[in-house]
């Protein structure tokens, strides 16, 4: 900044007061921007919500279950577990005909 003028005391101390000024603007700005701040939100959709909970719902369930694997386990043990053929064919017929659509 130059200084010029007949009276170079007025133009110091107008230099000193805007430096001074834009201090406390500054110093203010600092505060007011730590003070204020923006919050990042995430907002789902319905259908993006059924399938966080449907995952909720899927995960309490076992993989395994635990009572059907010790009950076959047992007939088998038995001698008494039994094949129905019709359904294991249907089955196996139904498997290999979803697999050559892929």
């Amino acid at each position: 900044m130059e200084i010029t003028g007949k009276n170079n005391s007025v133009n110091l101390d107008t230099y000193v007061k805007n430096v001074k000024d834009k201090r406390k603007i500054d110093v203010s700005t600092k505060q007011a921007s730590k003070d204020v701040f923006e919050e990042d939100k995430v907002v789902l959709s319905p259908k993006a919500r059924e399938i966080r909970e449907a995952k909720k719902v899927l995960s309490s369930v076992p993989d395994v279950r635990e009572d059907e694997v010790a009950r076959i386990k047992k007939e088998i043990e038995d001698g008494t577990y039994r094949i129905e053929g019709k359904k294991l064919a249907t089955k196996m017929i139904r498997e290999s005909l979803l697999k050559d659509q892929e």
